[in-house]
């Protein structure tokens, strides 16, 4: 008797421990599929120009599913009458995050050892507005476009 007691209460625990594990499954399953949909229509290069110069390049990406990039802010010279790229700055976006037509990220700085924080609202499925949230009160609100 104490047997089969025993059996029934292994049952239990084993059939509750699968139903937890095709919980997770299930909940991990819609958790990627939902950022995968909300990080697509960001996949891709974004990209300013001044004076037929690159001035803002944002390359987004999510090939393991999650949503990563970098941004390159190239500064613009117009000296000697011709507009070249005279500074060249590469970063890696941290903590990226969506929110319907909005992308959020930090950057760090190296040369100052500050962080940045950047938004990017879509206006369409392929022009958008970047703007550095702690730039100071002058900083720019920069129109990018997808590039095909």
């Amino acid at each position: 008797m104490r047997i089969r007691v025993w059996e029934g209460v292994c049952a239990f625990f084993l059939s509750a421990a699968i139903a937890n594990a095709i919980c997770v499954w299930l909940t991990d399953t819609a958790r990627v599929c939902a950022q995968t949909t909300a990080t697509s229509s960001w996949v891709g290069v974004w990209q300013a120009e001044l004076g037929g110069q690159p001035s803002t390049i944002l390359t987004l990406a999510a090939d393991d599913g999650i949503l990563q990039g970098t941004l390159v802010l190239n500064g613009i010279s117009t000296e000697g009458g011709t507009p070249h790229i005279a500074v060249h700055e590469v970063h890696a976006l941290l903590h990226l995050h969506t929110a319907g037509k909005t992308l959020s990220f930090q950057l760090k700085q190296a040369r100052r050892s500050t962080t940045l924080d950047f938004t990017v609202e879509q206006t369409t499925s392929n022009s958008a507005r970047i703007h550095c949230l702690n730039c100071g009160d002058n900083a720019p609100t920069i129109e990018i476009t997808k590039q095909d």
